[in-house]
């Protein structure tokens, strides 16, 4: 933006601050993350609700992260991760920032509005998707919240994340502050009967026999999952727990195994905003080990490393993804890699890339995306490869275009292949939610 067109924002906000209202401030916190014009002003105070900090009902780690604020330059990107947590936490409706005037020129302050939910507990829909060669995935959620603890009960229908289709219900019961705010403790309940895709039996029946008893299908499995996950630092968290999976062989007489092991993730995220505009980066390490000291009769470990960053620069944004995964030793089913889904190379069909899934995963994808109107046009390029134990990978590639709003998306993706030397590319669309 030209100095000029800056000089004249700075003076309205000067010249109109006490009149300012709501709506002219979120106007003011729109303009200002597009020209980083805020980074001029200091933060005079931090309110929620209207009440100073030393009277507001929030968690006293959030306390101190306001608090930390005052005095310090405005950094949009900070202020809106923390209205994000202020949400999360308080397991309210919505927050919005409001930046006013403040006592002296280059001092504003800053006011964290808040919308309650209506109701106890509220249902959400994390994803809905149906894709045109691949059918229907749907999840359904209804949360009751109760001082720090949170009950979830959800009910699925997943043809989109593994290599079968899963159905049935979770519930997942968390105390956000156990003992301490650092410290977050949960335990997740799963139940699933599974469907096999005709190809993934059909190369199941082509392998060795050998290989063939390492895999086998199941008809139904359970898991109680508890866990407790401990933030060091801001934006820093590890999480240990232990998993318990029962899984019912379709083999006739065959009885129950167990998948038991041990799980680990370390997280780690930021925002931030700099000369490019706001910024941010979120990189995850998990790790999944089956151990025999609890009963499992899979040994394997499965690791995967995923990150993310992100930069918005006024109506554009950029972004880039990835994700590395391996699997040692004798692993379930449900543990293996797939690719051609709803988020990896976007309009492959899973089981023309390998019907059983694979034990090596490399995937990346890079998107551009610009506000118009109230949604997202995106465009973006999918680029990953997929492998098991003696196999070698192959890269493959798709390409597409989409529009989302709000939660509601639209997908065009081709995937691109070579056929008698020329590009080939078939559509397939896909539309939904997602939260």
């Amino acid at each position: 933006m030209p100095v000029a067109a800056r000089a004249v924002l700075a003076l309205s906000l000067l010249l109109n601050g006490a009149a300012l209202s709501l709506s002219a401030g979120q106007a003011f916190v729109r303009e200002a993350a597009e020209v980083n014009v805020n980074q001029r002003y200091t933060i005079e105070s931090i309110s929620v609700a209207g009440a100073q900090l030393e009277k507001a009902s929030i968690p006293t780690h959030l306390r101190r992260r306001l608090k930390s604020l005052i005095g310090e330059r405005c950094d949009m990107a900070v202020i809106e991760e923390l209205a994000d947590q202020i949400r999360s936490e308080l397991h309210l409706r919505s927050v919005n920032e409001h930046l006013s005037k403040g006592s002296q020129p280059d001092r504003i302050r800053v006011n964290f509005e808040i919308v309650k939910k209506a109701v106890a507990f509220d249902v959400s829909v994390p994803k809905f998707l149906y894709h045109s060669s691949q059918g229907w995935t749907g999840e359904l959620d209804a949360a009751s919240h109760f001082r720090n603890t949170s009950v979830t009960v959800g009910a699925v229908s997943n043809g989109d994340d593994s290599t079968e289709r899963f159905t049935g219900v979770s519930a997942r019961i968390e105390n956000s502050r156990f003992f301490s705010d650092r410290i977050k403790v949960a335990v997740q309940i799963e139940g699933y009967h599974d469907l096999w895709n005709d190809a993934t039996r059909n190369a199941l029946t082509a392998l060795p026999s050998h290989e063939r008893s390492a895999l086998d299908l199941y008809r139904s499995r359970q898991n109680i999952a508890p866990e407790a996950t401990v933030t060091i630092a801001r934006g820093l968290s590890i999480s240990g727990g232990v998993s318990f999976e029962q899984l019912e062989s379709e083999r006739p007489g065959s009885e129950h195994s167990a998948a038991n092991a041990v799980t680990a993730e370390l997280r780690f995220g930021r925002k931030f905003e700099g000369e490019l505009g706001q910024q941010s980066f979120d990189t995850q390490y998990s790790l999944r080990a089956g151990w025999a000291g609890l009963g499992s009769d899979y040994s394997y470990t499965r690791q995967v490393l995923t990150g993310r960053y992100e930069v918005k620069m006024g109506k554009q944004t950029v972004s880039d993804a990835f994700m590395a995964g391996s699997i040692t030793g004798s692993a379930p089913f449900y543990e293996r890699f797939v690719l051609g889904s709803s988020s990896t190379l976007r309009g492959w069909n899973r089981y023309a890339i390998n019907p059983l899934g694979g034990t090596r995963v490399s995937h990346n994808t890079v998107a551009y995306g610009r506000l118009v109107g109230e949604g997202t046009v995106e465009a973006f390029y999918d680029a990953g490869s997929l492998s098991a134990n003696g196999q070698s990978s192959q890269l493959r590639h798709s390409i597409g275009a989409g529009y989302r709003q709000g939660i509601f998306f639209l997908t065009v993706a081709m995937p691109v292949t070579e056929v008698h030397g020329a590009l080939s590319v078939r559509p397939v669309f896909m539309a939904g939610m997602n939260y």
